[in-house]
């Protein structure tokens, strides 16, 4: 979504991310937690669950403001990118050296995502908008913000491909994507703990 006024643009995520995000939430947790409450309620532990249920709600809500906030506002003398931990990356207009844009194709599929990088003269990544995110609309607003040349690849590169020849234009978890394995791994056996814990009558009872 863009926004103009008489000296800023600002850009937002893509809004179907909010909807998607709903009915991703909805499908993963709702059986879970309907499951856990058709056993706990004869065992007496439903209030656990319940719990349970309302600290999930809190931090989905809290997410959700905060990728409310996430933008990108450009100005003549440069733009400013604020996250979704809305902390501001300032990037001065004369710093911005190149921006290139590529196609990384989605995993095994065939279809490919537009992905742009906005470099300083010496390489250095200033920042990074992905279409999984950010409209084309909105990822072509920002290559041609500034007065700088914009390098396309003409063709697609796999995912593997750009961590093997341009690592340092990646997060941590695309470089090594075996820690995000582990890390994701990690947290579904915290939670099956989680779980287990809520159902069982022998652990601490709040009911």
């Amino acid at each position: 979504m863009t926004l103009r006024s008489s000296t800023v643009t600002v850009l937002r995520p893509r809004a179907q991310l909010s909807t998607q995000t709903r009915l991703v939430a909805a499908a993963l947790l709702l059986p879970v937690f309907a499951a856990m409450l058709w056993f706990a309620i004869p065992r007496g532990t439903w209030l656990r669950v319940v719990i349970a249920v309302v600290f999930v709600a809190a931090i989905y809500a809290i997410g959700t403001w905060m990728l409310r906030g996430v933008s990108i506002r450009i100005g003549r003398d440069g733009l400013i990118e604020r996250g979704f931990f809305h902390h501001d990356n300032r990037i001065p207009a004369k710093r911005v050296a190149t921006a290139l844009m590529l196609e990384v194709y989605r995993g095994v599929s065939t279809e490919t995502t537009t992905q742009l990088f906005l470099l300083d003269s010496t390489g250095e990544l200033l920042l990074r908008l992905r279409g999984e995110f950010w409209s084309d609309r909105d990822i072509e607003t920002v290559a041609h913000a500034f007065d700088v040349p914009v390098r396309r690849l003409p063709d697609p590169v796999t995912s593997a491909r750009l961590r093997a020849e341009s690592p340092e234009l990646l997060y941590w978890f695309e470089r090594w994507p075996w820690v995000g394995g582990l890390t994701v791994a990690g947290a579904i056996s915290l939670l099956a703990l989680v779980l287990i814990a809520l159902m069982s009558p022998s652990s601490l009872v709040l009911a």
